[in-house]
């Protein structure tokens, strides 16, 4: 506006890539100077590629299982020639609407999604600009349209309730997360079922003999409480995760958990996403992903 041309033209001048006449250029070159534009390199290599890049959304890089789900999609996509772009939510709607609009702005290939809040709008509107989307670890939803790569976490909290059980255990806790996560009730549900089967109420932490915590995070952190609190892990109580993150298996902690590969879970949903973006139609595929229960040390019978 300042050099009263075209953004083409504009274009032109910077790059270089058509004639353009001395006059014009000459303005151009002053309005550059005067507002002290400069060219953003990111931006325009975004534009260039666009359809080669996949978004990969997440609540919580902090947690290693979703930093691990972003590691497998950043492999996975560079494996096919893609370029990633990651956000983080935190499970915020005003943070997934701002994700949204970002990765369609850039006119991203698709996207995969690794986590998001109850009722969220943004798989949707993805979705509904022609951009494939698939879920990775949080179930599915009412639309057929996304691809959705996970376990089947009822079957994973059957297994641990059953190792506890076996060892002993009928005064048994849940330990839910701190977000407010769409599928994120499904651990505590099969928890619930799990316990029915076997005729046992749940109970409250302070009453228990075993925890099952919702995530290897969750019970990292009740295994520091419990243990600063003067109750030994598993001699007084015993402790349980899901994902099996890398600190999981750490001497000093060996917690009893699920194995859920997040890098094999991310690469897989990349995988599908790409290929559904090169050919120009929605993923519409759900894949189940094996959980096993992993026995280290933080699992014993009761105390007497």
């Amino acid at each position: 506006a300042k050099a009263g041309v075209s953004k083409s033209t504009v274009s032109n001048v910077i790059r270089g890539t058509a004639l353009v006449a001395e006059e014009t250029r000459r303005k151009v070159e002053r309005a550059i100077a005067d507002t002290g534009y400069r060219p953003n390199a990111i931006a325009r290599a975004l534009q260039a590629r666009s359809g080669n890049v996949l978004g990969v959304v997440v609540p919580d890089l902090t947690n290693p299982f979703y930093a691990q789900l972003a590691i497998g999609v950043d492999r996975a996509a560079g494996a096919l020639g893609f370029a990633i772009l990651t956000a983080h939510t935190e499970c915020v709607v005003a943070g997934e609407i701002a994700a949204a609009h970002a990765l369609i702005e850039r006119r991203v290939g698709g996207a995969v999604i690794g986590g998001m809040s109850l009722n969220s709008p943004l798989p949707k509107l993805l979705l509904d600009h022609d951009i494939p989307v698939t879920l990775a670890a949080l179930g599915e939803i009412d639309d057929a349209r996304p691809g959705v790569v996970e376990q089947d976490e009822a079957a994973a909290m059957e297994e641990v309730v059953a190792h506890l059980h076996g060892l002993g255990h009928r005064r048994i806790a849940f330990v839910a997360h701190d977000l407010v996560e769409h599928a994120g009730e499904r651990r505590r549900v099969g928890f619930l079922q799990a316990m029915r089967r076997r005729g046992l109420p749940p109970v409250t932490e302070k009453d228990a003999t075993a925890l099952v915590a919702h995530d290897d995070m969750r019970a990292i952190d009740a295994i520091d409480r419990l243990e600063r609190a003067g109750r030994r892990v598993p001699s007084d109580i015993s402790v349980t995760g899901y994902d099996d993150v890398p600190l999981a298996s750490h001497g000093r902690i060996q917690l009893t958990t699920i194995r859920a590969d997040a890098v094999e879970m991310g690469h897989r949903a990349a995988s599908l996403v790409a290929e559904a973006a090169r050919q120009s139609r929605h993923v519409a595929r759900r894949e189940l992903m094996p959980a096993t229960l992993v026995v280290r040390a933080s699992t014993s019978v009761p105390p007497a």
